[in-house]
């Protein structure tokens, strides 16, 4: 180690050897830059980098090793051999660029060391083919041992330059890469240097250091140029990517039909709108926008009419923007505009130039189309204290404003929007619920009063969610129907009262609901034939209830499915009668096999007479027609006595039993104690001597 020092510090020209350094470093600098460039592309781009890459590192190198040798001092006349020179500056570019390239080939697991040992290997090549070409006017002897440990040096630190740039653990492992490449050449070099002595014949004691100064500057000009090469390659492609990128990033956020922004710009700047109202103590106003009947003009005029709608509508709203404004376009038909607000600014103007902008006709495709739209308007920080919650409360002000005939722009409100929130929770959770194992049958028993026994029961759901506990079915069945879950909540309720009344020990008939949703099923007969004959249930123990609304719905349809429904021998009941637009007109259309009339006129008797010439009416068009009439809702005995006197022979309600769990109903079909409740017993004993004295 003391003699490489001394050979630099003593037998080296210092300003020289500084030059030689500046072109390692600045050679280096430029050969990672353009081997990272290589890494990051494949194919024939990643063979031409790598051929700058080589040219870069090999002419650097070189010219490091060509000035250090001019550096060198010494008594003995020097001359060069150009042929050997040039062959060592080939081999230096061949040798460097083809480490490189070995060190990216990801050929086998230690590929990037063995670049780096084949780059130091050819920087030894290359030093002592040049040495070869050094000729001296003396004698000149080698180190053995300088000359393995120079070779040796090389390599190593060529390794682990390689390994640092390849296998970075923090990052300064890419500064350690190059330093370790710097120490290669030097160590490599001033050690192989200093292995070389030299005994002149003739000693020259007055060396001719202009022409070795010129000679030093000419090679070093050369390499900076070629290294100025690469640089400007490099810069021009950095600059090239970094456009490329902008413009990437600028149509990756582009709506390319509308012109506007699209949602990926739009939860950007949302974002960034919000920080701002924070960093300024402002406000941010978010209006989303819902075009009416978009689908329905892509479904007359064809979707070109509606992408030229779309345009259109961006043009306008492109040139009515101001200051402070911005438009996306966040899906089919939906936009999104942001403002920033001053503290205390109002929002009314803006708003009705919103709606002018998107409520008034606008002309495509050559013709005058309408144009209108719901809004929903949420303010940062108002109406929620992060970006995901303005959204969602402005979405649900949007759904609001889009069910409202009248008021068709809204703004957040928290008691409507937070039940809003809690049914779309319910429709989420409402899929997949069947699987789940979370609903449950109940069973409300329906009363023959003459016979004085148990004629039906009446098959109902029940929905225990895990968080909110029970859901009455009012709430549920409506969003079942709305999201299409009422159809494998249907099957599973027919299915499973069909399993479990086989099992009653007597044969009481089971009446289940079927929605309008279920009545449009193409296989709804044949579904319910399977699960006849799956379960074993007798036909004729099996009525389905539809309500008059879903009939009407399609009623040539309907009327189809209930006739091949009643060919299997199931009966048929309407439901709800006479809470319909046209109860009589059902009837004439199909023969009921029962009607079941509304709680609501049984729960008014007490107060209304018309609500009582209303049941006698019913009750006597159902002995008229031979349709037997079951009243719901029965809960007091008034209400029992009214509709026993007026011949009304079924009923069903909490006087005679409220909804029981399958198991309860089961064990009192099982011990005969149907009639639990006393009050009951009692007026059926009361109702039977009146019908024993009338007979």
């Amino acid at each position: 180690m003391y003699t490489v020092l001394s050979c630099i510090v003593v037998d080296h020209n210092p300003f020289l050897v500084v030059l030689a350094a500046a072109i390692c470093v600045a050679g280096i600098w430029v050969s990672f830059r353009l081997f990272q460039r290589a890494r990051d592309t494949h194919g024939a781009m990643r063979a031409g980098w790598l051929f700058l890459n080589g040219m870069a590192a090999g002419s650097s190198i070189w010219c490091t090793h060509f000035v250090a040798m001019l550096a060198f001092k010494t008594q003995a006349a020097v001359f060069f051999s150009p042929t050997l020179a040039i062959l060592s500056l080939f081999l230096a570019i061949v040798g460097t660029g083809a480490g490189f390239a070995l060190a990216s080939s990801g050929l086998f697991r230690l590929a990037p060391e063995a670049g780096g040992m084949l780059i130091g290997a050819s920087v030894a090549a290359m030093h002592y083919l040049g040495m070869l070409g050094y000729r001296v006017d003396g004698l000149v002897h080698w180190n053995q041992n300088y000359v393995v440990a120079s070779v040796v040096a090389g390599v190593a630190l060529g390794a682990l330059s390689l390994n640092r740039s390849m296998r970075p653990v923090t990052i300064w492992c890419r500064y350690g890469a190059k330093v370790s490449m710097v120490l290669a050449i030097v160590a490599l070099h001033f050690t192989g240097m200093a292995a070389m002595m030299i005994t002149p014949l003739r000693p020259v004691f007055a060396p001719a250091e202009d022409q070795t100064w010129a000679l030093a500057l000419a090679v070093g000009g050369v390499g900076l140029m070629v290294m100025g090469m690469g640089i400007v390659t490099a810069l021009i492609d950095h600059r090239t990517r970094t456009v490329a990128d902008e413009d990437l990033q600028r149509i990756a956020e582009i709506d390319p039909l509308t012109g506007l922004g699209n949602r990926l710009q739009f939860s950007r700047r949302l974002e960034e709108g919000c920080i701002w109202a924070d960093s300024n103590d402002t406000r941010l106003c978010l209006v989303l926008v819902n075009i009416d009947d978009f689908k329905v003009l892509n479904d007359l005029r064809g979707q070109t009419a509606g992408d030229a709608f779309l345009e259109a509508l961006g043009v306008r709203v492109n040139a009515l923007l101001e200051d402070g404004e911005l438009a996306m376009r966040i899906g089919g038909d939906e936009f999104a505009i942001l403002r920033r607000l001053k503290a205390d600014e109002p929002v009314d103007a803006f708003l009705s130039r919103l709606e002018a902008m998107f409520r008034r006709p606008l002309k495509a495709s050559g013709s005058q189309l309408a144009c209108s739209a719901g809004m929903g308007v949420a303010i940062y920080p108002d109406h929620g204290l992060s970006p995901s919650d303005l959204l969602a409360n402005a979405g649900m002000a949007l759904a609001r404003a889009k069910a409202d005939a009248v008021e068709h722009t809204q703004f957040c409100d928290g008691v409507m929007d937070q039940e809003e929130r809690r049914r779309r929770g319910l429709s989420q959770a409402l899929r997949g619920a069947v699987e789940r194992g979370e609903f449950s049958l109940f069973f409300q028993p329906q009363m023959d009063i003459p016979a004085r026994t148990l004629s039906g029961a009446e098959a109902l759901i029940r929905w225990t969610h895990p968080e909110h506990g029970p859901v009455s079915p009012a709430v549920f069945i409506p969003i079942a129907e709305e999201n299409g879950q009422i159809v494998a909540i249907g099957d599973w309720v027919l299915e499973q009262a069909c399993r479990l009344a086989v099992t009653w020990a007597e044969p009481v008939r089971v009446a289940v609901n079927l929605s309008a949703v279920q009545l449009r099923q193409e296989n709804l007969v044949a579904r319910v034939a399977e699960i006849l004959e799956t379960t074993g249930l007798d036909p004729a123990r099996l009525e389905l209830e539809v309500t008059e609304t879903s009939i009407m719905a399609d009623l040539g349809k309907s009327l189809t499915l209930l006739h091949e429904i009643r060919a299997l021998g199931v009966s048929v009941a309407l439901d709800d009668f006479g809470t319909g637009y046209s109860a009589l007109a059902s009837l004439r259309a199909f023969p009921f096999d029962k009607i079941k009339l509304d709680r609501g006129f049984v729960a008014d008797l007490d107060g209304s007479e018309e609500s009582r010439a209303i049941i006698h009416s019913v009750l006597m068009l159902g002995r008229s027609l031979g349709t037997p009439v079951l009243a719901e809702g029965v809960e007091n005995e008034a209400q029992l006595a009214f509709l026993t006197g007026a011949g009304c022979e079924t009923i069903q309600g909490f006087l005679f039993s409220p909804p029981v769990p399958a198991g309860e109903l089961a064990r009192q079909i099982q011990s005969g104690n149907a009639f639990a409740h006393s009050g009951t017993q009692r007026h059926l004993r009361l109702v039977g001597k009146e019908l024993a004295v009338a007979g």
